[in-house]
């Protein structure tokens, strides 16, 4: 009988030990992804868009002058996006970003301006800094925006851009995108468009580079989005939703400002003051980002 108990022990403990090994791996690979998305967006078209999808929206523009700013860092697996929200209990504290809350927001900007000032951080750390957090370099929110910041010092679409003599204002191809970027950083990027169904234009939206769990630069191949392709040129193959065929608009200012404002002021009272209050407003927009 002690036997057969002292083999029912025996085999009790096993069992149980393979539980807990189960639930430590289970609990360790819970949220896997395979690399890192940094992306880098054009504030001059995410306002365009955001104004463009209601008149009310309002945008916050970046002091300076052809800034690209951060849109985000990603977790993914190749061929699929996420994964999201890893850990539901792990909210926004705006006190732990406390110093180096100017940068970001030089950097990181709330382009979209909402109510909450915090309202871009506190959604790119809860979907993706949770995820991103198992990585010690990223394991706190300072530490995932900081990382943001670091990247963009060293790998700034701004500069990036300008070494292959895109500047503002021009109006590139997707080819001519790509071989700028790749040039510089022997990695491919994915290249992001936005369409303007009104005006039938494409607009130079967002760039993203991708980054391995050891933080070293990668080829962004495997990562796909809603409606990226792959185009294959003479210069390699482009991760994209941009038409090849068509130029690109990459624009200093927001594009159509004086048409947006003038039909979100339209039923607020005399015309002629309407006009003079949207001119002015260009005026100064202009002035700002040839100044700053």
């Amino acid at each position: 009988m002690r036997k057969l108990m002292g083999c029912y022990f025996g085999i009790g403990c096993f069992l149980l030990m393979g539980f807990f090994t189960l639930e430590v791996s289970a609990s360790s690979d819970e949220h896997p992804w395979d690399l890192l998305i940094f992306t880098q967006q054009w504030p001059q078209t995410v306002c365009h868009q955001w104004m463009e999808e209601d008149k009310r929206n309002k945008c916050l523009l970046p002091s300076a002058k052809n800034l690209w700013t951060i849109h985000g860092v990603w977790p993914t697996e190749f061929n699929k996006m996420g994964p999201f929200y890893c850990n539901s209990s792990w909210t926004f504290n705006a006190s732990d970003i406390a110093p180096i809350e100017n940068q970001l927001q030089i950097f990181w900007t709330n382009v979209e301006l909402r109510t909450d000032h915090y309202d871009l951080w506190r959604h790119e750390w809860e979907k993706h800094g949770t995820c991103a957090s198992i990585l010690p370099e990223l394991s706190t929110e300072i530490r995932y925006f900081t990382q943001g910041l670091n990247w963009l010092h060293h790998y700034s679409m701004s500069s990036i851009l300008a070494e292959g003599k895109i500047l503002p204002d021009s109006t590139p191809t997707v080819e001519e995108l790509h071989t700028a970027i790749v040039d510089q950083l022997n990695k491919n990027p994915v290249i992001h468009c936005n369409y303007d169904s009104k005006q039938k234009e494409i607009f130079l939206a967002e760039i993203r580079i991708c980054f391995n769990k050891t933080l070293e630069l990668m080829d962004c191949d495997g990562v796909v989005g809603d409606d990226h392709f792959v185009h294959e040129y003479s210069g390699g193959k482009i991760i994209t939703n941009c038409d090849p065929s068509k130029k690109i608009n990459y624009p200093s200012i927001v594009p159509n400002l004086s048409e947006i404002l003038s039909s979100s002021k339209g039923d607020t009272g005399d015309s002629s003051w309407n006009l003079s209050l949207v001119s002015i407003y260009k005026i100064i927009q202009i002035v700002k980002w040839a100044t700053f």
